[in-house]
């Protein structure tokens, strides 16, 4: 069945963007043209921030998952497998993203002292692979309806050195010049290495569009070179396979701007290499005389401190690390604190030692990710690992990985999973 709906979806191509493939390709056409019979391939990314190795292999052994080869944490998956239905999914233990996207943030080469930049980063792969390796990151998405699922997917995977912001490259450029050690540039793109897996892509694709995308590109690149330290490194990426919007951009930013030099550049192709297809380079700001050396004005390297400047500066800021519960008043006045969804996210089974619960039942697990209330008497009894509960507010644990926050009354516990998260 895959192989006939992926055929009807080649009958669909315009034949304008098959004729620029031709052009591409030439000799590799046919083989470029064919990869559209095969299924889109699919791919998770763990998250070494939480997941443990016996959790890797028991699902590599249950899933049948095959490392992707360009990417440490990246695994394919297939078949009838579901990740994004597993309490490992809403626990931020792995993050779902096409495997060629693995790419990007692992040709940028970060440290643990960098303060790094992902520019247009919704919905998160990109960001979150690469605040585990990131001293500090600010992930932007111009779009806010985007943002809102950025920052989202940042909560869940328990990121504490991120801050989610929603503006312009322009906005940010004037705010922050020659700030970052890394800046990536997933750019918008005329998305060709979605066709195979995404109808909308190919509907939307256009001659026009991707010169409206070079434009663009362009200029996100261009406000990029004015935020990037002297010796910082820029990665740029698509997932495109127009040359205009892949090589001959890079060429005409590097023309643009001589302090730059590109250190590698790389493509993969569906017909070549195992996935839907990518473009990524690696460009370095040189160092010379004329560099100005400017630092934020008053600005340690401390979270907080860059939020509050950017907040000042007019930048919206989602969110800034781990966003903090409320104080709240019961009936008599009396004040009582109310953790957040984003506290429990952040939080390590060996090191809470507060109050929490350690689910051991998938059925109760699947219960409390709907919603429902959780009894800890009865034949639930024998799922909970009760020994560090006591009555209040507490972190829910599945097998050691946070799912979210419950309260504790009596024998049962209500259920604090925020509702727009709860599975259906």
């Amino acid at each position: 069945m895959g192989t006939a709906i992926n055929m009807n979806r080649l009958e669909m191509l315009p034949t304008e963007y098959l004729e620029r493939m031709k052009s591409l390709f030439g000799s590799e056409y046919d083989d470029f043209i064919n990869s559209y019979e095969d299924e889109p391939l699919k791919a998770l990314k763990f998250n070494p921030l939480k997941v443990r190795e016996e959790t890797v292999i028991k699902l590599i052994n249950e899933w049948g998952l095959k490392r992707v080869p360009w990417c440490q944490d990246g695994y394919y998956y297939g078949g009838d497998i579901r990740p994004g239905l597993s309490p490992y999914h809403a626990a931020g233990v792995f993050y779902i993203q096409e495997p060629s996207a693995m790419i990007t943030a692992e040709e940028a080469d970060i440290g643990p002292d960098d303060l790094v930049l992902d520019l247009c980063a919704a919905p998160g792969g990109k960001s979150t692979q690469a605040a585990v390796k990131a001293g500090i990151l600010i992930s932007n998405e111009p779009i806010p309806k985007r943002a809102r699922i950025l920052s989202s997917n940042i909560e869940r995977l328990g990121l504490s050195n991120v801050i989610v912001t929603s503006a312009y490259p322009e906005e940010l450029a004037v705010l922050m010049p020659e700030t970052f050690d890394r800046i990536i540039v997933d750019a918008p793109c005329s998305g060709e290495g979605m066709m195979r897996k995404d109808e909308t892509a190919i509907s939307e694709w256009s001659a026009a569009n991707v010169q409206k995308c070079v434009l663009r590109q362009a200029g996100i690149l261009d406000n990029a070179a004015v935020m990037l330290k002297p010796g910082g490194k820029l990665i740029y990426s698509t997932c495109t396979f127009e040359e205009c919007e892949n090589e001959d951009q890079v060429r005409d930013f590097c023309q643009r701007h001589e302090e730059f030099e590109l250190l590698k550049s790389e493509r993969i192709l569906p017909h070549k290499d195992p996935g839907e297809g990518h473009f990524c380079a690696v460009l370095i700001k040189n160092e010379d005389d004329k560099s100005i050396r400017t630092k934020m004005s008053g600005i340690s390297a401390e979270l907080s401190d860059i939020a509050e400047k950017l907040r000042r500066g007019g930048i919206h800021v989602l969110r800034a690390g781990v966003q903090k519960g409320t104080l709240e008043k019961d009936k008599r006045g009396r004040e009582y604190y109310v953790p957040s969804h984003a506290e429990s996210m952040a939080k390590s089974f060996d090191r809470d030692d507060g109050n929490k619960i350690n689910i051991t039942s998938m059925d109760i697990c699947l219960r409390y990710l709907k919603g429902e209330s959780i009894r800890c008497e009865g034949p639930d009894k024998e799922g909970i690992d009760m020994s560090s509960a006591r009555e209040g507010w507490m972190t829910v644990y599945y097998d050691g990985y946070p799912l979210g926050n419950g309260k504790l009354t009596g024998t049962v516990i209500k259920n604090h999973f925020p509702k727009g998260l709860r599975l259906m």
